[in-house]
């Protein structure tokens, strides 16, 4: 919990928050590629290919992004435990 929280490395819990902003916005992007894609009166070939489009930047974020965030965290920490 927040005890457990407090006593993380500041690289780790801003990597936390930095994390859960990616999750939110991330996971938002998925409804309204939706709606972007199927109620804005667009053909089926434009609605197809701007919820691809959307959607791939959606998985960029959420994967991508978050995995970055990760690794960069697990550098850092490394890099302190061996100093």
């Amino acid at each position: 919990g927040k005890v457990a929280s407090d006593q993380a490395p500041e690289s780790v819990q801003s990597a936390f928050s930095t994390m859960r902003w990616i999750v939110t916005i991330g996971w938002a992007i998925y409804p309204l590629g939706y709606f972007m894609g199927y109620f804005t009166g667009a053909g089926p070939e434009a609605s197809a290919a701007s919820l691809n489009i959307i959607y791939n930047l959606a998985d960029v974020i959420n994967k991508i992004a978050f995995g970055v965030i990760i690794w960069n965290v697990a550098v850092t920490e490394t890099d302190k435990a061996k100093a």
